[in-house]
């Protein structure tokens, strides 16, 4: 095997091409490749990855690879990018990533010569190597893969719209020709089995352009910062062409894109994104689910954030008041909800108001991360400064003092 790795490497530095992987193992003359062993081995690894027991998956993932020195290049082609594919994420799952890069970007060499750069398999094969290239710091490499995702996702919601704008023309071309019903029923049809299949693999893509807007959008730079727009943009239009106006999935994509423009001070786009999140999980999850209270928190944000704030204190009081029995009772959700409805009212002067809010976002947070926690002291200093302002200055003085001694 190691002298399977040498040859591959030897000869991508060499051409870089697929006919370079393609020699990953020169054909041996003892035996011809055995598809059924290379599937037995492979999905072994593959139960094992699952179970996270690495070595045996290591072992047959290997064993798998080395199945392919009998293989002709046709054979080579379609099996060899799944078994270097395995074991980059093997690797890359065990934090191996240094090891993970190189069969990941072979893996996406065969994707790309094989089945083209737009395939869904290639494009995930290309996420993953972006994932990787970020946790190994190489942001450079990582961000050439990132501005190819975004081109592809604008050019896949680009050609969804034109696909479902050419049925609709169609549709209302039959709507006026009565003689071609039998034609218009076969359109019909075509629509609909087009859309089906359509719909399953813009999900597809809409998760995995989501992924690497969550992987880049907290990176410091305009650029980064522009990208993870463009791709939480495509992953939304993907999904309002597919999906019901109040699918749970939808929600998702309006709350990724809205709590990015929340985080740049864009209120204005914000709000409207964040508010229809919130409506859609009230209606499809119910209002006391977890996903549900987050969006609320952010539409509340939002909303505060653009002096609205008789708006975003009726929301936190709706849950936090007069549901204090449901499920946010005690939850982290809960904690950011009392701590923002506090801080909101000491923005209004409203500080004797605010320390009960302030006091139970302290007890949940001592519950969770411990009294220790070093989350805890912002927390402090915010209720230390409304007791002082509501004349409680014995009060506020140890809880800073006490924020103090977490800090060191």
């Amino acid at each position: 095997m190691k002298t399977i790795n040498k040859h591959l490497n030897s000869s991508i530095k060499t051409c870089g091409s697929l006919a370079a992987l393609l020699l990953l193992m020169a054909p041996a003359p003892a035996w011809s490749f055995d598809q059924e062993q290379w599937t037995v081995f492979t999905r072994t690894g593959q139960r094992a990855y699952d179970s996270q027991s690495w070595g045996p998956a290591e072992k047959n993932f290997l064993a798998a690879l080395d199945q392919l020195k009998g293989a002709t290049d046709a054979e080579k082609s379609q099996y060899l990018a799944d078994s270097l594919a395995n074991l980059g994420m093997l690797y890359s799952g065990r934090g191996q990533f240094a090891k993970a890069e190189s069969f990941l970007e072979k893996s996406l060499k065969v994707r790309e010569y094989v089945l083209g750069a737009h395939d869904k398999v290639t494009i995930a094969n290309q996420v993953k190597l972006c994932q990787l290239y970020l946790n190994l710091g190489k942001r450079d490499k990582a961000m050439v893969i990132v501005d190819k995702l975004a081109d592809y996702g604008e050019a896949q919601s680009r050609e969804l719209a034109e696909v479902s704008n050419s049925f609709a023309k169609l549709q209302s071309f039959y709507q006026q020709h009565k003689k071609l019903e039998k034609t218009a029923r076969v359109m019909k049809e075509a629509e609909e089995a087009t859309l089906k299949e359509t719909k399953d693999q813009c999900q597809e893509i809409a998760i995995l352009l989501d992924g690497v807007a969550n992987s880049i959008k907290d990176i410091t730079t305009a650029h980064s910062r522009h990208q993870a727009e463009r791709l939480y943009k495509s992953a939304l239009a993907l999904r309002q062409r597919t999906l019901t106006p109040e699918h749970a999935a939808l929600a998702s994509s309006l709350e990724n894109l809205g709590k990015l423009y929340l985080a740049e001070g864009k209120t204005t786009r914000a709000e409207p994104l964040l508010r229809n999140a919130y409506e859609i999980s009230v209606k499809t999850l119910g209002p006391e689910r977890a996903e549900t209270l987050i969006r609320l928190d952010c539409l509340a944000q939002v909303l505060t954030s653009s002096g609205k704030l008789g708006e975003a204190e009726t929301l936190y009081r709706k849950v936090l008041d007069v549901d204090k029995g449901g499920s946010a009772k005690g939850s982290r959700s809960q904690a950011d909800m009392c701590s923002n409805l506090a801080a909101l009212l000491v923005k209004q002067g409203r500080y004797a108001e605010s320390v009960p809010y302030y006091s139970r976002a302290l007890k949940i947070q001592e519950g969770i991360n411990g009294p220790q926690s070093a989350s805890l002291a912002n927390l402090l200093d915010s209720y230390a400064y409304a007791l002082s302002k509501a004349n409680r200055g014995a009060e506020a003085k140890k809880l800073s003092a006490r924020a103090k001694s977490i800090r060191g």
